[in-house]
């Protein structure tokens, strides 16, 4: 018996709308794809594998480009991910990378934007949709 195979109508397919896990992932491919593309257009890129300027630079990267995007994505993790692509990395090297990178960012080298004004942003944003529906009901209650 042969089976046959239809060839895929790719016409029929639309754009996947990527949501949750898989829209997280995709953008953090997206950004380590980006800052590495950027990173290998450095003459000799290979002799910064320990400069804490290049780890500012990556860091100052993630940061704009998370400032405008809906997506959470976990600094230290895309931080590693450029590392892993880049360079080839030992245990100690993530470790001492973890540590600059901390190093830096309690020294106020670079500041984490998007976690803290977006957690601010959610429960001010919540607190006003409380406080507006308590409005309504006590309003709806003061008419009966």
């Amino acid at each position: 018996m042969l089976y046959t195979m239809n060839p895929l109508n790719t016409n029929s397919v639309k754009k996947l709308v990527l949501k949750n896990t898989l829209k997280t992932h995709y953008s953090v491919s997206a950004l380590i794809d980006l800052i590495v593309k950027q990173i290998k257009e450095i003459p000799d890129y290979l002799k910064l594998k320990q400069d804490i300027e290049l780890i500012l630079m990556i860091c100052t990267m993630i940061e704009t480009i998370c400032t405008d995007s809906e997506v959470s994505i976990d600094k230290l993790e895309a931080i590693r991910g450029v590392y892993n692509q880049v360079f080839e990395m030992t245990t100690d090297d993530h470790i001492l990378l973890v540590n600059i990178v901390n190093f830096l960012h309690q020294n106020k080298a670079f500041v984490y934007k998007k976690g803290a004004f977006s957690t601010a942003r959610k429960v001010l944003s919540w607190i006003a949709k409380v406080v507006v529906n308590l409005g309504i009901n006590s309003a709806s209650n003061n008419i009966a």
